[in-house]
């Protein structure tokens, strides 16, 4: 018996509640005195523990003098714990996915559409241009806002070449390609850190060739892109060494 005790009791069941449950269904109906002699529960707990497995829906209770109890198939509670817990998994799973869902929204939320000449404003302002995964295109487009006194720093997108640019700027070519797809294109993604605080994401469309520009707006995105840049950086930077 006591290997099958250990494991009602992963069921959730006490020692004594599976001791008594088992020897329910050795017999028919029992009494609470007989099932304490049978089970080895003493008497001061048996009604205590018989309250608990109906409560748990493991025995059913009759009235009369005195009570008498009734051990349920177990084909019936197996069933109802199946059941109960799917229901728990499919509720934490709901769960999650809301939690999924709210950690895509927020670090997707952007301030859409900045516009490439914003952008080149706001690069005139910053002291410090973080460019990531450059096209050749793109530097031509906003170089001329590059402050001279500012600190520069290009990741190129693989294959690209640098440009011609008086004041104080560096070169790298990104080891990895990182790219979204844009009228089922791959094309660039190219992210800007202005001052270590504002991330902007540009993207160019394929077929008009327009630069599309977003600024993201939440802390935890910036963390993200300054992260990513300096990993990035540090590992290019020991690969020339």
């Amino acid at each position: 018996m006591g290997s099958v005790v250990d494991k009602l009791q992963r069921l959730g069941l006490t020692e004594y509640e599976a001791r008594v449950y088992l020897s329910l269904l050795s017999g028919n109906v029992n009494s609470a005195s007989r099932l304490s002699e049978g089970s080895g529960v003493p008497r001061t707990k048996i009604y205590s523990v018989l309250r608990s497995l109906h409560r748990k829906g493991w025995i059913r209770i009759y009235s009369g003098v005195p009570l008498l109890f009734k051990a349920v198939d177990p084909h019936e509670v197996f069933a109802k714990i199946r059941k109960s817990y799917s229901e728990f998994l499919e509720s934490i799973q709901a769960t999650l996915d809301k939690e999924v869902l709210k950690m895509k929204e927020k670090f997707l939320i952007k301030k859409f559409d900045v516009g490439l000449e914003k952008l080149r404003e706001a690069i005139e302002k910053a002291k410090t241009v973080w460019i990531n995964n450059a096209t050749t295109d793109f530097l031509k487009r906003v170089s001329n806002s590059f402050n001279k006194g500012a600190e520069v720093k290009v990741s190129l997108f693989p294959g690209e070449m640098g440009i011609e640019v008086e004041g104080n700027i560096e070169f790298r070519e990104a080891e990895v390609e990182i790219v979204c797809l844009v009228r089922n294109r791959e094309t660039p993604s190219i992210s800007i850190i202005l001052d270590e605080e504002r991330v902007f994401t540009v993207f160019k469309d394929p077929l008009n060739n327009r630069y599309f520009v977003d600024e993201m707006l939440y802390d935890e995105c910036t963390k993200c892109f300054l992260e990513w840049h300096g990993l990035s950086w540090e590992a290019e930077v020991k690969d020339l060494r």
